[in-house]
């Protein structure tokens, strides 16, 4: 394979896993019926939902992002009540972010509409395609995990 030509592969794996990624997320929330979020507040909720009682650095960090946008979007989350403040015991002047009860039923309707999504469309595709999809998920969690590291609770720590 040409190096030009694996560049395009790659390109085009990007491209697909991007489109199929904002797809989803955005016709899940309109199946279920929520308000639709921003792909940034969409990045947060997820980071404190898989992580929580962390600070807004730590999430800031484990995300690439500056500080204060992420305490803008936390922010915006509080207002919606899907995420939440407390006082960490251990320094009460530092808060530390949790997902409420709303957020976890979001992402189990999010869930839910999206494996739906999936199934109807594989059903429209040949049947190779489904096994092909299925073989390649311990791939592409392999690839996210190589890709980001902030998907290691460890390694992205309390700060």
């Amino acid at each position: 394979m040409t190096e030009i030509k694996e560049r395009e592969d790659w390109a085009a794996l990007v491209a697909a896993v991007h489109d199929l990624s904002r797809v989803l997320r955005a016709s899940g929330e309109r199946a279920v019926g929520l308000d639709a979020i921003t792909g940034s507040e969409h990045e947060v909720l997820r980071w404190v939902s898989a992580r929580p009682g962390h600070p807004v650095s730590a999430v800031a960090r484990g995300l690439g992002l500056q500080p204060s946008n992420v305490s803008a979007t936390v922010r915006s989350l509080v207002e919606r009540d899907l995420v939440e403040r407390r006082a960490d015991p251990a320094d009460g002047r530092r808060a530390l972010l949790y997902p409420t009860a709303r957020a976890v039923r979001h992402r189990e309707l999010l869930d839910a509409a999206w494996t739906r999504q999936i199934r109807r469309a594989l059903g429209d595709l040949d049947g190779a395609d489904a096994v092909a999809l299925r073989a390649a998920v311990p791939v592409l969690d392999r690839l996210a995990g190589a890709l980001d590291p902030s998907r290691d609770p460890v390694a992205a720590g309390p700060a």
